[in-house]
């Protein structure tokens, strides 16, 4: 089940990322996102807290569309490549108004999220140098939803 996270999570969310990450978000950047106006948090939930979904969502005047920025990401070690990752994802996706723009970094040696956002519709627009550390460079990739930027 997918459900809003709430404060009582995050131990076992931190749990999560620590499990993760060589350099994990610590419990007041969890706290910081729950309370922001701008971002969703989401918990996939079966038998306890399996993975969460974080991301901004902000409406675009210019474009009359919403920008999605995709902040944090995980699934627990044990249950990865179980589809959790797609149905947080795609609960984002078809939760948001159309039309819409979605941004995210992924490490370039994460084959399976990779080809998980490609899946979806993503598309690889950059690179960003030891975005995640020394040697551990990022690709942005970027969904268009419906979205045609207002020519300037």
């Amino acid at each position: 089940m997918i459900r809003h996270a709430v404060r009582e999570d995050l131990e076992e969310i931190l749990n999560i990322e620590r499990e993760l990450y060589d350099n994990p978000w610590g419990y007041e950047n969890f706290l910081h996102e729950l309370e922001n106006r701008f971002t969703k948090f989401y918990v996939y939930e079966e038998d306890g807290i399996k993975g969460y979904l974080i991301y901004w969502d902000i409406y675009n005047n210019a474009t009359g569309a919403n920008e999605l920025e995709v902040l944090n990401i995980a699934v627990k070690k044990d249950f990865q490549s179980k589809g959790i990752g797609r149905k947080l994802m795609t609960h984002m996706l078809k939760n948001t108004p159309k039309p819409f723009v979605c941004f995210l970094d992924v490490r370039v040696d994460n084959l399976p999220a990779i080809n998980l956002y490609k899946s979806l519709g993503f598309t690889i627009t950059g690179k960003r140098k030891n975005f995640y550390g020394t040697n551990k460079d990022a690709y942005t990739m970027k969904l268009n939803y419906e979205v045609e930027y207002a020519k300037v």
